[in-house]
């Protein structure tokens, strides 16, 4: 089970009977979109992505950007593309070389370096570039910040022009233009392009079209920069990639068709995902391990030959990118298995020497979804250490780390993820002083939530039903996978896979049965017993195989039926406090009784390689028990050694003890200082 709440969307069913009798779509679908809020027209809307793309002079300062470029392009000045290491910035550097290319325009382009440079403009570029003979600097996806760096490039006599999608500071650099549309003064009716997609507003400035035609040569850079950034995927960002993904299919660009070869996409049906896990990670590699140009030289080459080379240098890297992931989550598994204690913090913090501070930012997420916690991890290089961090839904991380700037040399970011740097002395004064801002600001850590769209029966779930679900892609931010919800399934059996890396889960309902798999879950690891009454959260694809199409379920998370996973995990958030001597209360103290029905279920099993949350959840379906008392219990028992924990494959499990002596729990040490501090 995941520290996390399920949010089962209302379930609309005369909404989706008018849905699918407007559309003519089969009711699985309809009841998705009428879960989400849709109704006939808007379903139809977020579908067809008719009539959706923008006067692009509506966006504030483009008409002066468009003309800037030009007049350089006319009077035959060099433009250098400004751009950024990650997929966006990538796509939108390539795209725009290759329309200057096109137009016979003197261009260059520069894309720092993630650890020499970071993000954004920097002076000592900014000097190069004026050395090379650049008169104007065309920023993509950055520069609305930069406002010293900007005013450096015209204190060499260069013009600056930024196109950027990130949020404006309270001052705008003095610039020929700054297009951004969230600028406060900026009209652009949609707000949520991605740095390629404000790019390519420029060109259809340039061009003095609002993109049909542009479409047709850009597309495919447009789809994979705004998969890539993470972007909702509804008005003109569908529209991207919508189009995009028809073009990756038959591209005519090497680079891409050997990326697609590289990710084993050749020849395959696209859709969301294959952006998503397939072609952005191995464009971001190159950015988070060594130098972007790679990857931009990739896109840009007309070369099969050198398609194929750059294709492989990218995979190399992307290999190396999970083994720096594994490296650094072994280690901080280290760390917890060495100090629990380090999880119980509102805000997980985590360091080490030789992490790759261009990986950390990954292995921050996955710690997000295990704990359901902000979480910041740092990589320490001598004296100096950099970092990134990942948050939750309503605790804005910029915020806290901007309130421990005094230990900082450097940081930026957004409410849900941020970049620092600080002295590596300086790392347990900040692990101290962004939990103390978390505790006066955030008692309580809001959780993460699980959207349900559809609760169905597994004869719902046909290959026809499923299948006619890709009419909602493609699948992105603001338009997620659908997940659907299996209630009141018996667990009949947990089968091992790949050697019991991961497992898959046989639930049945009256005479109807369904399997679901459960990636990168031992079967040690699965918090229920077969008999178990369970829902189950699942994403949903068609699979293919010898030429059968099944439908394919793959776990999301899961719980046992009825559980009430609200007051479980605030539950867990007082346990903590309790560890953390903040919360101390006579309520707290678990009764004999209490204690004894805890005791008598362990005794009757035996051996439990269930977490404390999931014993919890087995045991409460037939004595109410308070969830900190139970847990206080069960270190009391461990204590007095009435139980004890026992390795079981790679985790651990609570046995009983056999013929354990009579104690008396009074004497308990952690009773007593229970009592004694309340």
């Amino acid at each position: 089970m995941k520290k996390e709440l399920w949010e089962i969307l209302p379930q609309r069913a005369r909404e989706a009977h008018a849905i699918a009798d407007f559309l003519g779509l089969p009711p699985l679908a309809a009841s998705v979109l009428a879960a989400r809020g849709y109704g006939p027209e808007s379903a139809k809307a977020l579908l067809s992505c008719e009539d959706v793309l923008c006067d692009p002079l509506l966006m504030k300062d483009l008409d002066r950007a468009a003309q800037t470029v030009a007049e350089t392009v006319a009077d035959g000045g060099m433009i250098c593309i400004y751009g950024d290491y990650d997929c966006d910035g990538v796509t939108s550097t390539v795209m725009l070389k290759h329309y200057f290319d096109a137009i016979g325009a003197r261009s260059c382009y520069y894309i720092p370096h993630r650890e020499r440079e970071g993000y954004g403009l920097n002076i000592p570029a900014i000097d190069e570039l004026r050395r090379l003979g650049v008169d104007l600097i065309l920023t993509v996806d950055n520069g609305v910040t930069a406002v010293e760096e900007i005013a450096h490039a015209y204190s060499l006599g260069m013009r600056v022009v930024v196109t950027d999608h990130h949020r404006p500071g309270s001052r705008l650099p003095e610039a020929e233009a700054v297009v951004d549309p969230h600028r406060s003064d900026c009209g652009y009716p949609f707000k949520e392009l991605s740095g390629v997609g404000v790019a390519f507003k420029l060109l259809c400035a340039l061009e003095g079209e609002w993109g049909e035609a542009l479409l047709e040569q850009y597309a495919d850079l447009l789809a994979i920069g705004t998969v890539g950034d993470v972007v909702p995927l509804t008005g003109e960002n569908r529209l991207f990639v919508t189009r995009g993904l028809g073009m990756l299919t038959e591209s005519d660009r090497p680079g891409i068709r050997a990326l697609l070869a590289s990710a084993g996409l050749e020849g395959r049906v696209l859709n969301g995902d294959s952006i998503a896990f397939g072609i952005a990670p191995r464009i971001n590699a190159a950015g988070r391990l060594d130098s972007a140009d790679a990857a931009a030289m990739l896109l840009l080459t007309e070369d099969d030959g050198e398609a194929a080379e750059l294709s492989g240098q990218l995979e190399e890297l992307n290999a190396a990118r999970r083994a720096e992931e594994k490296k650094i989550a072994d280690s901080i598994a280290e760390q917890i298995a060495a100090d629990p204690s380090l999880t119980r913090r509102r805000v997980l913090v985590f360091s080490g020497e030789g992490y790759h501070a261009g990986v950390v930012g990954i292995v921050c997420s996955r710690l997000v979804e295990r704990f359901g916690k902000p979480c910041l991890i740092l990589a320490v290089d001598g004296a100096t250490a950099k970092g990134s961090g990942r948050s939750v839904e309503g605790f804005s991380l910029i915020e806290a780390v901007a309130a421990c700037q005094s230990l900082l040399t450097r940081y930026g970011g957004h409410p849900m993820a941020a970049g620092l740097s600080l002295e590596t002395e300086e790392i347990p004064a900040f692990r101290e002083a962004i939990e103390q801002y978390a505790a006066g600001h955030c008692p309580e850590m809001p959780l993460p939530k699980l959207t349900v769209d559809a609760v169905v029966s597994p004869d719902q779930l046909t290959v026809e039903e499923v299948a006619r679900l890709s009419c909602l892609e493609p699948f992105g931010s603001a338009n997620p996978s659908p997940t659907v919800m299996l209630d009141g399934m018996r667990l009949e059996r947990i089968i091992p896979l790949s050697e019991g890396k991961h497992c898959k889960l046989r639930l049945s309902r009256g005479n109807a049965s369904v399997q679901v798999l459960c990636f990168f879950t031992r079967p040690d690891q699965v918090e229920a017993l077969p008999g178990d009454l369970i829902d189950a959260a699942c994403s949903v694809s068609i699979n293919e195989y010898q030429g059968q199409r099944s439908v394919s379920l793959r776990c999301r998370d899961y719980r046992l039926h009825g559980c009430d996973l609200e007051a479980l995990w605030r539950g867990e958030q007082r346990y903590e406090r309790y560890l953390r001597a903040e919360d101390l209360a006579q309520d707290m103290v678990p009764s004999r009784e209490e204690t004894a029905v805890i005791y008598r279920y362990l005794r009757q099993k035996k051996t439990l390689s269930l977490s404390a949350e999931a014993l919890f959840c087995q045991i409460v379906r037939e004595t109410p028990l308070d969830y900190v008392r139970f847990r206080i219990a069960l270190s009391v028992m461990l204590e007095l050694g009435l139980l004890e924990k026992k390795p079981r494959g790679e985790g651990e499990c609570l046995s009983v003890v056999p013929r354990a002596a009579k104690v008396q729990l009074e004497n308990s040490s952690i009773l007593k200082e229970l009592v004694a501090a309340i």
